[in-house]
């Protein structure tokens, strides 16, 4: 038990992502379907194919919320027993524990009730109040001593808008992938739903919008904390990728009101553009459940960067490519005796950060970077004819997988003594095994499809996807150097490597689709095409500057 509990915040994160993606898909779901459809002849041929779709959509977010909710329930209830001394009696009336219930309570009702058919009654929205509810329950403002009805309701109306925009966009996909393939969209009313939810998204986003900066508002209050605090960083971040989703959402709007919206061709693009936009969008609430986690910035008044601070850490120096020996690493300590160090004392398992360490990080960053900043030149080189061999650009990525198996992780196999699964333990130790899963996986489909050898559009989407991907799970990786400050220093760095693989992927997969769909390219994909490799030459630079002190 406690090898899973050494897990702990990275698996509570996760989960807590999952709960908001599944609870909006859902939400946005049964709203679209409830409130958008026409209520009568629309059972043409589009909706034969949307309708089955959308119903097997809703039940899928159903069941992954209610097992998300059953996971951490199981998860948080694990935890409190295991260090805390309480029992399961204990737990029924925590708010966590109270809050899953109702989540798993309304999920299966919702499932039975879908035997029913689509929701096209005004009736279903009465499942969106009790898991709104449910997921304002354990909020930092359900949390609050002051100002907790106002922050609750901001809460409910910040989420409940995310839902709607974010949650009904892969229907409003579904529905327009049943028409994209030819004709038009007037004779089954599809034109009018996707104009009523081009309104619905608007005024969510005003929603959206306004209660989030009144909860930033008070739970920053001021610019200090916006800079300083890991809560802070993370929402600039969100904050960042909320205004790509923005300039892709009003893309999408000027296409749904334009006069040529009917034609097949544009209403592949806004399929197109709406993809990227619900994988931004996504990755924004996989950002909202890691802020979730962090206590909000007006309570951290003590240890908070300061710019100069952040400046000296952020100026360009030299990268340092010198590496301490393993041997000259501490010791580590056996398996069985650091898990009962965490147990006993969490906070004295997370030793101080010592210059041998630190040297050894910043070495694997720097030649990390000195790859992807190689790859991302060679993919910019690649887009002319007469420099074709560029194009073998991602087997780069083939060493970056080699160096960081062998030495991202100095403790664990092979080069030091604690064994390959054993090392599992560790949450740092976890994300890095993924990463190099992520990094071998695209490898061979990207090659393949940068020297022709593979000519599947379905192959060439996987990298964007890995990379889309990656950049969304850094979001969740923590440092425990031991010093506040230094830990919020490496972070903000991969916050911005995050953000950067996020809009790499989800550019690259924009031109992927516009060539594979055979849709017009445009300005919009061309500025697409040239974004990703820019943004892996930024993250090679940042990783590259990369230092813990």
């Amino acid at each position: 038990m406690l090898w899973f509990l050494r897990d702990y915040p990275l698996a509570a994160v996760l989960l807590r992502a999952a709960t908001l993606a599944f609870n909006s898909l859902l939400i946005g779901g049964i709203v679209f379907c409830a409130v958008l459809l026409p209520q009568s002849n629309f059972f043409s041929v589009a909706i034969g194919k949307f309708a089955p779709r959308a119903l097997r959509l809703l039940r899928i977010g159903a069941i992954g919320l209610a097992a998300a909710q059953v996971l951490f329930v199981a998860l948080d209830s694990a935890m409190l027993m295991s260090t805390g001394g309480l029992r399961l009696s204990d737990l029924y009336a925590a708010n966590y524990f109270l809050a899953g219930s109702l989540f798993v309570a309304s999920t299966c009702i919702f499932l039975i009730s879908s035997r029913l058919g689509l929701p096209r009654k005004p009736a279903w929205l009465a499942f969106a109040v009790p898991l709104i509810f449910a997921t304002v329950w354990t909020s930092h403002g359900a949390s609050r001593l002051e100002h907790q009805i106002p922050l609750m309701l901001l809460t409910g109306l910040h989420q409940l808008a995310v839902a709607l925009w974010i949650g009904g966009m892969p229907y409003l996909w579904l529905l327009l992938a049943s028409r994209a393939n030819g004709g038009t969209v007037e004779d089954d009313g599809g034109a009018r739903v996707a104009r009523r939810y081009s309104i619905m998204s608007l005024a969510s986003v005003a929603v959206l919008v306004g209660a989030g900066v009144a909860m930033a508002w008070v739970y920053t209050q001021s610019w200090s904390a916006m800079y300083g605090t890991a809560y802070g960083v993370v929402l600039i971040a969100k904050s960042i990728m909320l205004a790509a989703v923005l300039a892709l959402g009003a893309g999408n709007f000027l296409l749904i009101r334009g006069r040529r919206f009917n034609s097949s061709p544009w209403l592949l693009r806004i399929a197109q553009f709406s993809e990227a936009e619900m994988g931004i969008g996504f990755a924004i609430i996989l950002a909202a459940a890691s802020l979730t986690a962090q206590p909000p910035a007006v309570d951290l008044a003590q240890n908070r960067l300061t710019l100069p601070e952040i400046s000296a850490r952020m100026t360009p120096r030299w990268p340092s490519f010198s590496t301490p020996p393993a041997r000259a690493l501490p010791a580590v300590q056996p398996m069985k005796a650091a898990i009962q160090t965490y147990a006993l004392s969490p906070d004295d398992a997370k030793s101080a950060s010592n210059k041998m360490e630190q040297e050894w990080s910043e070495y694997n960053h720097h030649w990390a970077g000195i790859v992807v900043l190689v790859a991302g030149l060679l993919a910019m080189l690649g887009r002319w004819d007469r420099a074709r061999w560029a194009r073998h650009w991602p087997l780069a990525f083939l060493g970056l997988a080699l160096f960081l198996f062998l030495r991202a992780d100095p403790e664990a196999w092979p080069l030091g003594p604690r064994g390959y699964w054993a090392s599992f333990y560790n949450p740092e130790d976890l994300q890095h095994r993924l990463y190099i899963l992520l990094i071998a996986s695209f490898v061979a489909f990207e090659w393949s499809v940068q020297t022709e050898r593979l000519r599947s559009s379905k192959a060439a989407l996987v990298f964007p996807a890995v990379c889309a991907l990656g950049g969304a799970l850094l979001l969740t990786h923590d440092h425990t150097l031991g010093n506040v400050k230094e830990e919020l220093l490496a972070e903000m760095s991969h916050t911005a490597i995050a953000l950067c693989a996020v809009f790499a992927g989800w550019s690259r997969w924009l031109e992927v689709r516009a060539s594979g769909g055979g849709a017009a390219t445009g300005r919009g994909i061309r500025i697409a095409a040239w974004v990703w490799p820019v943004c892996l030459v930024c993250i090679g630079l940042l990783l590259l500057n990369y230092r813990e002190a």
